[in-house]
């Protein structure tokens, strides 16, 4: 579950992990390039440096201890699975899912940023296990990060609902789900929370969190957007403002 950050290659201007890849490129300039990376050819984890065995960016020993007790939430999330999920998400997510396990979070820890969203999307983290991955949604949150200068793998990213409900059609969340993100971010301690979506802005309310709300990006999605406008860049540049430089 641990990615040691000395394991990923930094080629261009972008680091990937050589794990992911089935095929080297030959050459990536940007994050575009990143991002434009066919997974046919290259693999479905080319254009991030997590995987389904690799979701937790480890720089430090403080880092590897937060990634411990993230592994440990996940392992009690695969072990009681209809506690933190309702059955019916949990019974879908086993159909779409096309990795091993279940959906939980993904990223660096230490960067004392968290992205709490809704839930995994049936094209995106539901198939890859990935937050914020491959789907229309995730992507243009990808786009947008990359725009204002984050690389969005070094941010922590969760959901509030772990398992893809049937047909994206989310019907809320309960006690389990609570508990468990309440716990995940207890164990992160991260300097920023933003709520991605009203789910999300519903549930770290409940909890007693304090965060920064962002409408999510289905909710630009949907409006026909599919490349970062002046409006979301406006929007997520409140992340940058808490993250800052990437010092690596």
């Amino acid at each position: 579950m641990l990615l040691p950050f000395e394991n990923l290659k930094k080629v261009g201007g972008v680091y990937t992990n050589p794990a992911n890849l089935k095929v080297i490129p030959l050459a990536l300039r940007d994050w575009r390039d990143f991002l434009s990376l066919d997974e046919k050819t290259y693999g479905v984890y080319a254009r991030t440096i997590y995987n389904p065995m690799e979701r937790f960016l480890v720089v430090n020993g403080e880092d590897e201890r937060k990634a411990r007790e993230l592994e440990g939430l996940y392992r009690e999330l695969l072990k009681d699975p209809l506690w933190f999920c309702r059955e019916e998400y949990y019974r879908y997510q086993l159909r779409v899912g096309e990795f091993d396990g279940l959906p939980f979070a993904n990223g660096w820890a230490g960067s004392g940023v968290v992205l709490v969203g809704e839930a995994p999307g049936r094209k995106g983290c539901g198939k890859t296990g990935i937050c914020f991955y491959r789907d229309a949604s995730g992507m243009l949150l990808r786009k947008t990060l990359f725009t204002l200068g984050i690389n969005p793998d070094f941010l922590y990213i969760t959901n509030v609902v772990k398992c893809n409900p049937p047909d994206n059609r989310l019907k809320g969340f309960g006690k389990g789900e609570l508990e468990l993100l309440a716990r995940e971010l207890e164990v992160v301690m991260p300097r920023a929370i933003f709520a991605v979506g009203r789910t999300a802005e519903k549930a770290l309310k409940r909890l007693g969190f304090e965060f920064r709300y962002l409408k999510h990006p289905a909710w630009y999605v949907r409006r026909g957007i599919r490349e970062p406008n002046e409006e979301m860049l406006e929007e997520y540049s409140a992340i940058g403002e808490v993250f800052g430089e990437w010092r690596f």
